[in-house]
């Protein structure tokens, strides 16, 4: 029997609280299951996200009979392009990678052959991760190997992006397919008093926290579950990137779609990687196509290489080994981007 059926076994000759698929029934398992590093919170709108160390995936949630059937959320696409014209750059072309050292990835730029992101057996990674090249391509294509779970594999491992001829300064983000993104089972349960909820994704009990006052305010930023994938990223010089800002503290210049804090002296630019008084505005670019390739073999350089036997060859953005001098005033408020290992 498999490790996953053998936990719906377990789980179903549990003693199981009456769960029914009425509104009383959502009303009376909401809350938070778990403690402040993990667990799941279950909201009466049928609502849920798991948390956990660097894990935040929500998705939707049915009773049946006496179990929970939570479906998560899927992203629409595995990669995401964000790209804007750097007229500082001319005719040449700047790609940040985000997230890439997560899993094996590969590039390909226009019909050239097809290279590894990161090389076998890379370690102490460094970011941020900036490619540069001499040409701007008017395709990129993308593909991953999944990790060798029947449930993670795909039919549809690569994506095609075809750019507008204009755009040049990229910001690439992988978002690996995890075992959080794939269907699972809970039941809840009762033990000397404490209500518990237990999943088909791990053998632990989750106590149910019984004050938790902060539950309709995480309902509200969850929303109601429709798709609303991020269509604008910014990032400064070093390609710190940001979701969002307050833009009351900033000047915008949409020609150059750059944003300036108040109070930032004519021809200041960010001095070290947590500086955030300029910053560019990144736009969502969507595939063209998906599909499933077999990644080629090739003797090619991986885009980046690092290696903790090898520091002196390992990949490091130059401009940030520029010694920094920390600005003499307030940083303008930001919030950083969550991706879902």
């Amino acid at each position: 029997m498999s490790r996953f059926l053998y936990i719906i076994y377990i789980l179903g000759t549990m003693t199981m609280l009456s769960l029914t698929s009425d509104g009383a029934s959502a009303q009376s398992i909401a809350g938070r299951y778990g403690g402040v590093q993990d667990g799941i919170c279950i909201f009466d709108n049928g609502r849920y996200f798991l948390y956990g160390y660097a894990t935040f995936a929500p998705g939707t949630y049915h009773v049946e009979k006496d179990r929970i059937r939570f479906v998560p959320d899927k992203p629409a696409n595995t990669f995401m392009v964000f790209a804007r014209e750097n007229k500082d750059l001319h005719d040449s072309v700047r790609m940040c990678f985000n997230g890439f050292e997560r899993g094996e990835t590969f590039l390909q730029l226009d019909n050239g052959k097809t290279r590894r992101v990161f090389n076998e057996g890379a370690n102490c990674f460094n970011p941020p991760y900036v490619y540069e090249g001499a040409a701007v391509p008017s395709q990129i294509t993308f593909s991953h190997v999944t990790d060798d779970y029947g449930v993670l594999k795909t039919d549809k491992n690569t994506e095609v992006y075809r750019p507008g001829k204009k755009l040049n300064d990229f910001v690439f983000l992988y978002q690996k397919p995890s075992r959080y993104q794939q269907p699972f089972v809970g039941v809840i349960t009762k033990e000397d008093d404490v209500t518990l909820l237990q999943t088909s994704l791990t053998s632990r009990k989750f106590p149910k926290d019984p004050d938790d006052k902060e539950i309709e305010e995480m309902k509200a930023q969850l929303g109601n579950g429709e798709e609303k994938a991020e269509d604008v990223l910014y990032a400064n010089r070093f390609y710190k990137l940001l979701t969002d800002i307050d833009t009351s503290e900033y000047v915008y210049d949409p020609g150059a779609g750059q944003y300036t804090a108040h109070g930032t002296k004519p021809g200041e630019q960010a001095e070290e990687y947590t500086d955030v008084r300029i910053l560019y505005k990144y736009e969502l670019v969507m595939p063209v196509s998906k599909d499933f390739r077999k990644p080629e073999k090739t003797n090619l350089p991986s885009v980046f290489f690092t290696s903790c036997e090898d520091p002196e060859k390992s990949y490091r953005y130059k401009p940030l080994d520029k010694p920094s001098t920390p600005p003499d005033r307030p940083l303008p408020t930001t919030t950083a981007p969550v991706i879902i290992k």
